[in-house]
């Protein structure tokens, strides 16, 4: 997994803060945007979007960058919430974190 590095340590970061981490994207564009797609998980219903903002920020603040709050951009859609962030480290590519089903039989 050579690049993706920081794409692993944000996830485990926003499972720790309560998220059920789905998705995490860094493009491959000049702005270096990097989108995180998460399920609210343990957030509380209604603070999605703080709590979200302040998660980000302490992770890039872990890494020596201080993120002004307004530079998150955050969006709810029912559970489902969708998070963009310009930043630099970090290679391209994508990481997708799926459930495994688990069947139950009952005897």
């Amino acid at each position: 997994m050579v690049g993706m590095f920081f794409h692993v340590q944000l996830a485990k970061h926003l499972a720790r803060a309560g998220f059920e981490v789905r998705h995490i994207e860094r493009e491959d564009n000049h702005a270096e945007v990097w989108v995180l797609k998460v399920r609210r998980g343990q957030v509380p219903v209604g603070q999605e979007i703080d709590w979200t903002k302040r998660t980000v920020m302490v992770f890039l603040k872990r890494y020596g960058l201080r993120y002004p709050r307004r530079e998150v951009v955050v969006m709810v859609e029912g559970d489902r919430i969708t998070a963009a962030f310009n930043w630099e480290r970090g290679g391209p590519g994508w990481l997708i974190y799926t459930k495994v089903k688990t069947e139950r039989c009952s005897r």
